[in-house]
């Protein structure tokens, strides 16, 4: 197995930051945005793209957006039945309780989970969900991370 070189590794992430950039500049057009986000794989675009049309609010609210963007994830999606929430993030709680379907979520998606909530002032993890997922994602959770940020900032200056 050959590892890559600390620059390569330097360029993939500066790369995936200008891409990140480029979206929340061009943030006016969602269509175009969309079509430059990072996706595990197609299976979460269609996902993603299903749970905009369910919840019509994320065109006009990019919380709303975030989160249809994180339980977009097959492996978050197939867990949950989304008709049965309000919202997209609804299906964490249980009675103000981490409910069943979030705990059988892999624990790095908890986290993922946790630091979305936590952009909200909810906090259900000490240490936070973003301080553990820090310190134990890998590449592509920390890209579901970023992509998370870009999207809920494309209202930024």
């Amino acid at each position: 197995m050959s590892k890559r070189k600390t620059y390569e590794k330097y360029e993939q992430i500066n790369g995936m930051f200008d891409k990140l950039e480029e979206q929340i500049i061009h943030s006016g057009d969602l269509s175009y945005m969309r079509q430059q986000f990072y996706f595990i794989d197609e299976f979460h675009r269609q996902n993603y793209e299903s749970l905009r049309v369910y919840y019509h609010q994320a065109d006009d609210s990019p919380l709303i957006d975030g989160a249809c963007y994180l339980i977009a994830i097959p492996e978050i999606f197939n867990v949950i039945n989304i008709f049965d929430y309000e919202v997209p993030f609804d299906f964490i709680f249980d009675n103000s309780q981490l409910s069943s379907s979030f705990q059988q979520l892999d624990v790095f998606y908890q986290y993922l989970l946790a630091a979305a909530l936590e952009v909200s002032d909810v906090k259900i993890f000490n240490p936070s969900g973003y301080s553990l997922g820090m310190n134990h994602w890998n590449i592509s959770q920390m890209k579901l991370f970023w992509q998370y940020t870009a999207i809920i900032r494309r209202e930024a200056n």
